[in-house]
């Protein structure tokens, strides 16, 4: 894998990228993935933004050290002169003061990113979503139902159980008229969220509204991407990308038996867990 440089910022290719709904400390998001985009796209664009749910929530017992592997890159590269990074806050992620004093960013309720040739409205969408604002005792209750599945269940299963919640919800189609109704308001010409877990890409009245999606699920993961005047959904891994080995990899690298087979389980290098949502 080769060393990505970082690039002068008038030679990024990117002019900001946004990712939503990390959920560090489930045990289905895709940590490994993300810490390799993180240390990717501080390379690669002027912004990044995370929108939204960098937690799954605030019991810091649950983060593995592939999360914390993660939360050290945030921090890291929250201290470039030549990055602006920006953490949106998101329904999971608790009392803006606890999080960014872990994550060190940046915090706004919400972003408007602009470049001369769009004006991008950034929210996390939960805002949006009457059922959690509404019924937020029942909301509660199944989030601490959803932690147990998510122990006991496969991560297929886990993954299921969130998608038809969301769907049940109906708050993909509403988060999504809501939103443009209010980037409409705020002189956008586009606007992102995330907070449904559904990526996607509407052109509606002269609006452009993407999702982001979730780090959640089974690869490839989605992001948002914005060169120029050009909003687009990708996801990683991007074909062609230059990654620099993680901390994550070159701890996996040290653990591993350095030739032949070996009997001594202790040798063995630690088993990858199944993807995650």
């Amino acid at each position: 894998m080769s060393v990505s440089p970082v690039n002068p910022p008038d030679e990024r290719p990117y002019d900001c990228l946004i990712i939503s709904d990390l959920h560090l400390g489930s045990v289905v998001c895709q940590a490994k993935l993300l810490e390799e985009f993180l240390e990717w796209a501080a390379t690669a664009t002027l912004e990044l933004i995370i929108n939204g749910d960098i937690f799954d929530d605030l019991n810091f017992k649950r983060l593995s050290k592939k999360h914390f592997a993660c939360l050290r890159s945030i921090r890291r590269h929250s201290d470039r002169d030549d990055l602006r990074l920006i953490w949106i806050r998101g329904n999971h992620d608790g009392p803006a003061e606890i999080v960014s004093h872990i994550v060190g960013v940046e915090i706004k309720e919400e972003y408007i990113f602009t470049n001369g040739k769009i004006r991008l409205l950034i929210l996390h969408g939960d805002q949006f979503d009457h059922f959690i604002t509404k019924y937020k005792y029942v909301t509660s209750v199944a989030c601490g139902l959803f932690y147990y599945i998510q122990k006991l269940a496969p991560h297929r299963a886990a993954r299921w159980i969130r998608r038809v919640s969301k769907r049940f919800q109906r708050n993909s189609q509403l988060v999504q008229r809501s939103a443009i109704e209010y980037a409409r308001t705020k002189g956008c010409n586009a606007v992102t969220c995330g907070h449904t877990h559904m990526p996607l890409v509407a052109d509606v009245d002269g609006i452009r509204y993407v999702n982001s999606g979730t780090w959640t699920e089974t690869p490839p993961c989605p992001f948002v991407a914005v060169t120029g005047g050009e909003i687009s959904l990708k996801t990683w891994p991007l074909d062609g990308a230059v990654v620099a080995p993680t901390a994550t990899a070159l701890a996996e690298d040290d653990e591993a038996p350095s030739s032949g087979p070996s009997t001594d389980p202790a040798a063995a290098p630690e088993s990858t867990p199944a993807s995650s949502v």
